[in-house]
């Protein structure tokens, strides 16, 4: 008697299932959602009190011929202070990717989909043939699924093969909302508060390919915590020691 009465009600639940897969993966659905992410990261910009900083290093370059290289919890800052850029970023292969790029497309930025630990050389070769157009590349990378701060060797390969120099980005907000129970500690400002973003020195060797992957580690953290300090946030703990070279903005920033 149990299995006859289990049976119809595991039925409907997987009809159910098979329903709501339907409507999520729906362009429809997608494009709805995406432009509902939109709107919500222009509006909630708008309330926000955002200091913007250039080390006088990388001020003096060519914009679109550097590589901007950030960590992925400290993303949403980025995207609407860099918008109509014409930057190009790396987006996963998923439901999430997609949704993600269609947000992001209408902020001003070109999408690349792909992985670089499953496909690395298709996925360079497209990022490297935008990049030829003029668009410069940015990597969350600790992307797309963690380790948490610890980058993938990718963009150190891009870097060497452009021969441009990667600048690490960092933001953060005084008072700010992280989500929960994410490998990322993803954190999005809270509105109103004091916000800073800002693009570090370029960073030693990566143009001319020596820099290590522990190395760029240690430079996106250092400009991490300096942005945390900027806005009165406690730094988190870094993945190693500050690298030479990396000094924090002036006074004045």
């Amino acid at each position: 008697m149990g299995n006859s009465d289990d049976t119809p009600r595991e039925g409907f639940r997987s009809r159910l299932k098979s329903m709501r897969r339907r409507i999520t993966r729906s362009d429809a659905f997608i494009d709805f959602l995406a432009r509902a992410i939109h709107a919500f990261i222009v509006l909630h910009w708008k309330t926000l009190r955002v200091t913007e900083y250039t080390h006088p290093d990388t001020e003096c370059l060519d914009r679109n011929r550097v590589i901007y290289a950030f960590w992925h919890g400290r993303y949403y800052l980025m995207m609407p202070n860099y918008r109509d850029w014409g930057i190009v970023v790396l987006l996963e292969l998923s439901w999430a990717g997609e949704v993600q790029s269609r947000a992001v497309e209408r902020l001003g930025f070109l999408t690349v989909r792909g992985s670089t630990k499953r496909n690395a050389a298709r996925v360079l070769s497209n990022i490297k043939r935008v990049v030829d157009d003029g668009h410069p590349p940015a990597f969350a990378v600790d992307g797309p699924r963690g380790p948490e701060r610890k980058s993938k060797p990718g963009i150190l390969l891009l870097a060497k093969n452009l021969g441009f120099p990667i600048v690490p980005v960092a933001t953060s907000a005084r008072h700010a909302f992280v989500t929960p129970g994410t490998w990322d500690r993803y954190l999005i400002a809270a509105p109103f508060t004091r916000c800073f973003v800002g693009r570090g020195a370029p960073i030693p060797g990566s143009a001319e390919g020596t820099l290590t992957v522990e190395e760029l580690d240690r430079a996106i953290d250092a400009w991490t915590a300096e942005a945390d300090r900027r806005v009165g946030r406690r730094p988190e703990p870094p993945a190693g020691n500050v690298g030479e070279g990396l000094e924090p903005p002036g006074e004045n920033a």
